[in-house]
């Protein structure tokens, strides 16, 4: 005969139970399969991220992943489109990565890249829209208009891009270009992640035991940090102009190829003689022999050759097609490294040199300085490094 004080105890720990099953699966919609829970470096980590219950028509979202090292709280941050409600992806372990315990925190935000902003020097009603062109590493340069309310703000919705980007806004009604504007982005605005799905990696040598995770899954829990949103660096006055200025901008600015010693570099920190050209392109071709500016016939853009052939432009390293307009104030410029023909840079064979362009960003940028042009970052490939 069954007790009556046991079956109520029964009662209360199933009705527990299917409570805690019920939250359980309010919180997992987000259902994240990883190909592995150890890995040594140089493996590649599989992940497969679904939304349980997406339907068609759903607002398309953005599924972030921080890493973070456990042992030492060092994150690492990216993020991924959730397109029709799932995402497939890789991470390659870099020899960069310690030895350890690793903790996936995946968690879905319900925006798209997009980008908001603001004009906050012409005047109301003098003008309804404005140029823009964003040039990114993945695609061709893009270029459209878009619109200003009467607060002079605009939106540019719903972007797919991929790592980073440049975005360059003009007033079609004043060719000196001296806009100033502020803008945000949806994904790098800091946002309370909610329902986040954790899970551990252990990154090891071939000798390691493997730790037991379910016990550090006890025992962790995951602290958002807005030291993560890092898109668009507050500017700050430099003073300093020496020699030293310009190898610490390059240190931390040139990557790969660029950082060949076979170049002409032109300093626009240290020199105020970037910044007091009239136009880029004429300074350019009176400062290197042989490189000659050619008009489009069609377009009217102006370009730059050397030899009679094509010079490859790069903006911050992100490279430009060679007949897209160079709608840069000279004053924005921090460095101007130049290549001459045959020097690799890229693929291809480089038959008129190249020219790479880097702009005043952070600490090297004055707050006096006109702002219409942003270095933005976009979305995490799909095969990407773990560093």
């Amino acid at each position: 005969m069954l007790n009556i004080k046991s079956f109520f105890l029964q009662v209360i720990l199933i009705l527990g139970l299917m409570s805690s099953a019920m939250a359980q699966s309010a919180d997992s919609n987000l259902v994240v399969d990883l190909n592995k829970s150890s890995a040594y470096k140089g493996d590649t980590i599989n992940f497969d991220a679904t939304l349980k219950n997406y339907s068609s028509g759903e607002q398309v979202s953005t599924l972030h992943l921080w890493i973070e090292e456990i042992k030492t709280g060092k994150q690492w941050h990216f993020r991924y489109p959730l397109l029709n409600g799932s995402i497939s992806a890789q991470l390659k372990v870099s020899d960069l990565v310690n030895d350890g315990e690793f903790a996936f925190n995946f968690s879905v935000q319900k925006s798209f890249f997009s980008i908001s902003g603001q004009v906050k020097n012409i005047e109301k009603s003098k003008t309804k829209f404005l140029n823009y062109v964003i040039i990114s590493k993945d695609k061709e340069a893009m270029t459209d208009v878009v619109s200003l309310n009467d607060d002079l703000c605009f939106s540019i919705d719903r972007i797919l891009f991929q790592d980073s980007a440049f975005i360059i806004f003009s007033n079609p009604k004043n060719k000196k270009n001296e806009l100033k504007i502020d803008i945000k982005t949806a994904l790098d605005s800091a946002f309370i992640p909610k329902n986040i799905t954790t899970r551990f990696i252990t990154i090891r040598n071939l000798n390691d035991t493997i730790t037991n995770h379910q016990q550090k899954l006890n025992e962790y829990s995951f602290s958002e940090n807005n030291s993560l949103y890092k898109t668009i660096m507050p500017a700050v006055i430099v003073n300093s102009k020496s020699k030293k200025l310009i190898e610490d901008f390059e240190k931390e600015n040139v990557t790969g190829l660029f950082s060949g010693s076979e170049d002409i570099l032109l300093d626009g920190l240290s020199s105020d003689d970037i910044a007091n050209a009239s136009d880029l392109y004429t300074y350019l071709s009176s400062k290197v022999g042989g490189l000659r500016v050619e008009t489009n016939g069609e377009s009217g853009n102006r370009f730059l050759t050397w030899r009679k052939k094509p010079t490859e432009l790069y903006i911050n390293e992100i490279k430009l097609d060679s007949e897209e307009s160079l709608d840069i104030n000279p004053s924005d410029i921090a460095m101007i490294k130049i290549f001459r023909p045959g020097i690799p840079i890229s693929m291809g064979s480089n038959e008129g040199g190249a020219i790479a362009i880097y702009l005043k960003t952070g600490a090297y940028k004055k707050s006096t300085d006109r702002s219409y042009s942003f270095y933005i970052l976009g979305y995490t490939g799909l095969m990407t490094l773990w560093k």
